[in-house]
């Protein structure tokens, strides 16, 4: 019995380690939403409320999860970025500025042979495309738009659609 004990413990610490080594791999932000499953309606922004991060550098990238039924090569995003900023005024009061970003980007979904170009899953493909770099400054909180900007209005085969942050390297 307490050898049995030992090994238990010995494997749950194991598998913690794993854990913690396998999700480090320079992410900060990594979160998916999923769209309604009879199609992602251009109306239907998504936010991602990222809040504050370290001062830095990061790639900002939009994944999506989309099954066989997406109709078309290519899938367009708007992705609108506001960096906001917390600083001192003279008098001595709390100011917030923001900046904004806006990024429009074609990602391809099928190949030229018609074959999704995702990492294949058990139901869907994953896609995941870099739209740029973000700077960030110490007191800097960010929020982050995202919609679809094909010319149809919804959009089916589309399951989830989410927002990567990572450190640059």
């Amino acid at each position: 019995m307490m050898r049995r004990k030992a090994i238990f413990s010995f494997m749950a610490l194991m598998l913690a380690g794993f854990m913690l080594v396998g999700c480090n791999i320079g992410y900060v932000y990594d979160r998916y939403r999923s769209v309604d499953v009879k199609g992602w309606n251009r109306a239907d922004t998504l936010d991602f409320n990222v809040g504050r991060l370290p001062a830095g550098e990061y790639d900002l990238c939009v994944g999506f999860r989309a099954t066989s039924d997406y109709p078309y090569k290519e899938l367009g995003f708007d992705v609108d970025c506001t960096v906001y900023t917390k600083h001192k005024t003279a008098a001595g009061k709390d100011s917030l500025s923001f900046r904004e970003i806006h990024k429009r980007e074609k990602c391809p979904v099928y190949d030229d042979a018609g074959r999704m170009v995702g990492r294949s899953g058990v139901s869907c493909d994953d896609f995941s495309y870099r739209f740029g770099c973000l700077k960030v400054g110490e007191n800097d909180s960010v929020v982050v738009s995202v919609t679809h900007g094909m010319n149809q209005e919804v959009m089916p085969g589309l399951m989830q659609v989410g927002l990567q942050l990572m450190n640059r390297q």
